[in-house]
């Protein structure tokens, strides 16, 4: 004490507690101090404090104009009676109800210098520019220098609130908001716990953050040669020699199915119901998240498609017959193998060969935790497919390999991504010429993540509404 907010409003007020008529009480536990502001002039020293707070609050210098109707609404509560400390609340009340506050003010074309220091800040911390942007911005030295721009953001990738950003984007991108939307089967996925999912959560933000420190190719978002791993997911995953609960990078063996997005489990679990997995879902995640394409929605009168709760039919040939009809293959024939190709992971994010169930299976004598497990093992599982180009995957790893082949493509969509993050509209056609040259400018480093960000950040797109 006193805290920045104090300072904000208080600064420079003669404010003095309220003598209780009884002295004494001062010293007990339950006393709860009150205040006055002093002043034969209040509207003289409020309007400092107006245009402190809301310089503040607007993240943008403020005139004098802008600030006469919270003058007036303090004026206001001042005839009707109020104390000057209890109008000035109501008057900073009514600055954090504005829409100035609320939201971004951004006149189309080039940014201004504080737009700009409010869009690097909350791209990249989530919260409103420190000090040295908002210097930066008054000197009109961020919108003509890509350098400064550059050193910015270098400077808020260190920043303490930077896991904001890893946390807010892959949220958003990677759909892991959505991780406690299904509880797994207990029966069926008896050894999922709490600490497996946060250790879920946390392989794939460090994953990313790593990319990012160490500005890694984009190849590595569908094939790497390590993962984030700490003693749980190491345990689920079948590795070995990982101890302690903490995330680190640890190099997969040659052959490991891990590494890469697509065989964590955090993402294996937000593509599929907590039960069962449906190539549809998953495909539809592979599609609109990783390739960056989007579908449209299924027309109407076309029910969806269902596992066969008699066995009868694999959820594969039910497809089959569903892409039979003309209406409904354009759409799935594009979908349905990036799900194959992933159907070996189970909802949690474990290797199966094939599918668990509760009966008229093969019983299996395991235990966890020291309790006999009740699944049994059903159809096996077939992840092969064709893509639509006709390329052949014989299992997940044939088709990693596929997607690695062409990691321009996956720039492309990587900048794509991080360029609707950090503007909060989705890329047009318009965007295209330049997010080109940004996957052309990073090719040298491998299309590094890191580098990626950089050119994000100096692009005319992310400078300009």
């Amino acid at each position: 004490f006193p805290s920045r907010g104090h300072v904000l409003i208080f600064d420079q007020l003669d404010r003095q507690e309220i003598v209780p008529p009884n002295p004494t009480i001062r010293s007990k536990p339950w006393y709860k101090p009150a205040f006055e502001i002093h002043s034969s002039q209040p509207e003289e020293h409020i309007m400092p404090v107006l245009m402190r707070v809301a310089s503040a609050a607007f993240r943008r210098p403020v005139a004098k104009n802008q600030i006469q109707p919270y003058l007036k609404l303090f004026k206001s509560e001042i005839m009707q009676g109020s104390s000057i400390e209890d109008a000035l609340k109501v008057t900073i009340t009514a600055l954090f109800c504005s829409t100035d506050f609320l939201y971004f003010h951004e006149s189309p074309g080039q940014l201004d210098d504080h737009a700009l220091a409010n869009r690097l800040s909350y791209f990249l911390t989530r919260t409103s520019p420190d000090q040295e942007l908002l210097s930066l911005a008054a000197a009109g030295m961020l919108r003509s220098s890509p350098d400064i721009l550059i050193q910015q953001t270098q400077r808020l990738l260190k920043n303490r609130h930077h896991k904001r950003f890893i946390t807010d984007f892959t949220n958003s991108w990677l759909n892991l908001r959505e991780i406690n939307f299904t509880i797994p089967d207990k029966k069926l996925f008896p050894e999922y716990d709490p600490f497996l999912q946060w250790s879920m959560l946390e392989e794939t933000r460090s994953f990313i953050h790593r990319l990012l420190a160490d500005n890694l190719g984009v190849v590595n978002l569908v094939k790497s040669d390590f993962a984030m791993l700490n003693n749980r997911l190491a345990e689920h995953y079948g590795i070995r020699g990982v101890e302690g609960p903490h995330i680190r990078p640890v190099t997969l063996p040659t052959q490991s199915v891990r590494g890469g997005l697509l065989s964590q489990a955090s993402i294996l679990k937000v593509s599929a119901n907590g039960t069962n997995t449906s190539p549809v879902v998953r495909g539809l995640w592979v599609m609109e998240r990783l390739l960056g394409e989007q579908t449209p929605p299924p027309p109407p009168g076309i029910p969806s498609v269902e596992p066969d709760i008699r066995g009868a039919l694999t959820l594969r040939e039910m497809l089959e017959r569903h892409r039979s009809d003309m209406t409904c293959n354009t759409c799935h024939r594009k979908i349905d193998p990036l799900g194959f190709a992933l159907e070996s992971f189970d909802p949690i994010g474990g290797w199966r060969e094939q599918f668990r169930t509760t009966d008229n299976g093969e019983r299996v004598n395991r235990e966890i935790h020291g309790v006999r497990v009740r699944y049994q093992l059903g159809l096996a599982v077939d992840d092969s497919g064709v893509l639509p180009d006709g390329r052949f995957f014989d299992g997940y790893q044939t088709f990693r390999n596929l997607l690695a082949e062409d990691p321009s493509f996956l720039a492309r969509v990587m900048t794509s991504k991080l360029l609707t993050f950090a503007t909060g509209r989705e890329m047009g056609f318009s965007d295209w010429q330049e997010i080109d040259r940004i996957v052309q400018n990073t090719k040298s480093s491998g299309y590094g993540l890191r580098d990626i960000l950089y050119e994000v950040v100096v692009s005319s797109i992310f400078r300009s509404k």
